[in-house]
């Protein structure tokens, strides 16, 4: 697939989860290759994925989306050191760590809500631990925080 997708040398790569299911160290490889490829074409890279470990090794901006909607918008080490989203922050908190070792991961509560029938204001308002009523009644922006950073949450950063 990556073969056939760069045969009209396209300046614009987009890998949507390029290596969900694959093996660790064939993982590695493909990451290497893309990482290769990026260098000797020229490439920019839209790289998709759920794998927030793949995600820090390979992406320099991260936006993060829940239920369709973009939630936070960083550099990756900005948003690694301080997440602003309470999304973001709970996927952080469920990726496995070496601190973690002796502990369970802490997994987001609820589900994920309707995406045809999505609650109002901010999506992911019924499985936040910090939403408040302006939650509930309004969909918040995606605002900036700090330099190159945003999110969309009335209490970005809080925890």
């Amino acid at each position: 697939m990556i073969a056939m997708a760069l045969t009209c040398q396209p300046r614009l790569l987009i890998a949507d989860e390029p290596t969900t299911a694959l093996d660790v160290t064939i993982q590695a490889q493909i990451l290497e290759l893309l990482e290769e490829l990026k260098e000797k074409m020229g490439l920019a890279m839209l790289f998709i994925s759920h794998n927030l470990g793949v995600v820090a090794r390979v992406c320099d901006r991260i936006a993060v989306m829940y239920a369709g909607s973009l939630v936070e918008l960083s550099d990756a080490a900005s948003l690694f050191d301080r997440p602003l989203h309470p999304y973001t922050t709970g996927l952080l908190n469920a990726m496995p760590r070496p601190e973690f070792r002796d502990g369970f991961l802490k997994a987001i509560p609820g589900n994920v809500c309707d995406l045809i029938h999505p609650p109002s204001g901010c999506k992911f308002h019924p499985r936040c631990s910090q939403a408040q009523e302006i939650c509930v009644q309004q969909t918040p922006a995606l605002e900036s925080q700090s330099q190159d950073h945003e999110a969309a949450c009335f209490f970005p950063g809080e925890r």
